[in-house]
Formats: structure tokens, sequence, C-alpha cells
């Protein structure tokens, strides 16, 4: 067995209602003017309404901030940073899906950090070097895995490309895992960012940084979102699978910082920078097609991936049972509806050179289980479109 490091930093409650209870939690992180960020969407619907009385008990003072925006561009984090710092908050809670998150985790870095967050991403001048101001995290969506991970991914438009911030200091402090938040999202929001946690656990059990407790964490994932993604889809009232997916998403989310991701991501990264789609979709579009050529890369992974999915693979050469891997991945999409093609969401031929060219800078590329190249990365867009 290889040397390996698996950090677990953010503390994580599951409870159905555990929201409702936010006050003790940032008491005890010793919060005393509270910034919440959320999706604006919430409003519309009771979803804040007991994170709201909390507060209120407790005597806590809050500011509300919910001009969000899906992928988050540099301008966006800047001007909520500005507020948040305005407003003199001393902590930072997030409630939505990823987008949300992730402009926390950028918001909590620049009350610390000068400068832009732009600064900061991958390739820029800056570097984070100080501790963030603490973050709670509640998502709304279980797909990202955001409310564990080290990363924050903003849309820089100015060049159309997606970067990250990444770096430990942006891992949130406290996550609180609340299915009953998550009973009227939609059923594509729900199909599209499943896929997104099923990705990550996939990508991670399978790179070449993967290690056993990885692997644990995210063989689970698969395993719960295998058995609950159908029923969450079809019954969004379904508190049990939906818990099982809000778990699931945690778990990939966990093995993904520890183990990274590859190809799928590079592809899907460029492709919301230069078309916007949403990375959760984006994945799920690229998904099967790169397990296509990734899946001899591993033999034995693939197989246990099938497995985790509900393929039989009884009397089955290896190759072949690792190859249900694949048929998994189309059956599971095409049961929640899932489009198969890029040119369903506004994915031109035109964009491939852009495309590639974007995917073949991604620093993780080199932790794919199979050495990808150009011709790679245009044969999975052809696949695909």
């Amino acid at each position: 067995m290889k040397d390996f490091y698996f950090r677990m930093l953010t503390r994580v409650r599951y409870g159905v209602g555990i929201s409702s209870k936010i006050a003790d939690f940032a008491k005890e992180m010793g919060g005393s003017k509270i910034f919440v960020i959320a999706d604006k969407i919430l409003l519309e619907t009771d979803t804040l309404q007991g994170v709201f009385e909390s507060f209120e008990k407790a005597g806590m003072e809050y500011e509300l901030f919910t001009d969000i925006v899906p992928e988050p561009p540099v301008k966006v984090v800047d001007e909520v940073s500005s507020v948040m710092r305005r407003v003199g908050c001393n902590l930072c809670v997030a409630i939505g899906g990823g987008s949300t998150i992730d402009t926390a985790k950028a918001v909590c870095m620049l009350q610390t950090h000068e400068g832009s967050v732009k600064d900061y991403l991958f390739g820029g001048t800056k570097t984070v070097t100080k501790p963030c101001v603490p973050l709670i995290c509640i998502p709304t969506t279980a797909g990202t895995g955001a409310e564990v991970t080290a990363a924050s991914v903003i849309d820089d438009t100015e060049n159309q490309v997606k970067l990250s911030v990444t770096h430990e200091n942006l891992i949130p402090d406290l996550a609180l895992l609340d299915p009953s938040l998550q009973t009227s999202l939609p059923t594509f929001v729900t199909a599209a960012t499943g896929m997104d946690a099923l990705t990550h656990a996939i990508e991670s059990y399978t790179t070449l940084n993967a290690n056993p407790v990885g692997d644990a964490y995210a063989l689970q994932a698969m395993r719960l979102i295998g058995e609950n993604l159908r029923t969450a889809v079809s019954d969004g009232s379904n508190i049990e699978a939906r818990g099982n997916m809000t778990v699931a998403s945690f778990l990939a989310g966990a093995s993904l910082l520890n183990c990274g991701v590859s190809v799928v991501h590079g592809i899907a990264q460029s492709i919301g920078g230069i078309a916007h789609v949403p990375h959760g979709l984006a994945n799920a579009l690229i998904l099967p097609y790169a397990m296509e050529i990734n899946y001899v890369g591993n033999l034995e992974k693939f197989k246990n991936i099938a497995a985790c999915l509900g393929e039989k693979a009884e009397g089955l050469s290896l190759r072949d049972a690792a190859r249900k891997a694949v048929e998994a991945i189309i059956n599971l999409e095409n049961d929640i509806g899932i489009p198969r093609k890029l040119s369903e969401v506004g994915v031109t031929r035109e964009m491939f050179s852009q495309i590639i060219k974007d995917t073949m800078k991604y620093r993780l590329l080199a932790i794919n289980p199979v050495k990808i190249t150009r011709k790679h990365v245009e044969d999975i867009l052809e696949a695909a479109y």
C-alpha cells in the first residue's frame, strides 16, 4: 500500500430539521453577527423559515444576502465580499446549492485576504495564507459535496473559463445535512445534482491518487446513489431517499477532497466556462463517454462500480464486468431523464477546439486512470455530441 494523507476537517451533523438549530451551532463557534448567503429561490418557499426563527429566538443579529447567481462569476463574488465586510459579520452561513456554497467559501476567504477573488484563482498572483472567516454550510441539493471540500469554483467570464480557489483553509467548519430542505427540489435538479455526486465518487475512486479511506467513502456513496437516486427523482417527498442522497453527496465530496477528480471534470469545467452548461449537468453528459475510455485503466475498480450500481457480472470476464459500469450509468441516466447529448444543451462543434485546449490545461488530468491525450478529449466530445 502506498503512503497517503486523508483529511476530513469539516464537522458534519445530520438530521431531519437540524437546520432549525443553526443558532446553537453559530453560538458554539463564537458567532455574534451572522452573514447568511442563500439562494434567492428559497425565499419563495418556507425553507429558510426555521433558520430565521432560530436566530430570532436566540436574539442573534443576522444579515441576509440572496443576490447569488449560478456558476458564480468573479464580479459577483467580489461584490458579496464587500457587502459582508461593510456590515461587519464574523461568521457566515451558506444555504443553497454548490454555487451558493462556492460563493460563500470565496467570500469568507476575502474577509481576511486583500484583492479580488480573481487574484487567487489557479494561476493567479496571490495565494491563500490566512484562516478564513468561519463558515457553516447547509446544502439544499445533494450533488456538489461543496460543504466539505477545499475548492471554490469561480467563472472567469472575461476569459470564458472556470477556475478554482483551492486551499485547505477554504474547507467549511461545519456542515448541517438536513434532507427536509430538499423535498421540494425540482425533478431535473435532483437528477443532475445526483449525477454530479456520482461523478465525484466514480472519479475519486479511480484516480491515481485514490487511497483505501477515500475508496470506502466513494464506494458507499455509489451504493447509496444506486439505491436511492431513482426514488429521489420520482418521489421527491421520500425523506429516506433524500436523506441517503444527502449523505452520499457528502461522502463523495470527502473522497473528492482527498483523491481528486480527472478528465470528466476537466471537460465539464471547460464546457461550463464556454457554453455555460451547469456543472452537474455537464458532468452527467460527459461521464459515460469518458468511462468508455477509462474503464480499461482499472478493470477491478470499474467492476466494483458496476456492482455498486446494481449490475450483475456473474460469468463475465473481468473486462466485460468492468464495461458493465458504463452500461449502469447509461441506464441510470435514461431512467432519471438526463440528456445524453451535448447538442441538446447548447454546445456546438465550433466550441470543441477551445474546450479541448482548456481541458488539456486542467491540472488533475495527470491522475486520470488512463493517460489523456487531445485525441481522447476529442473522441469523448464527438461521442457525447
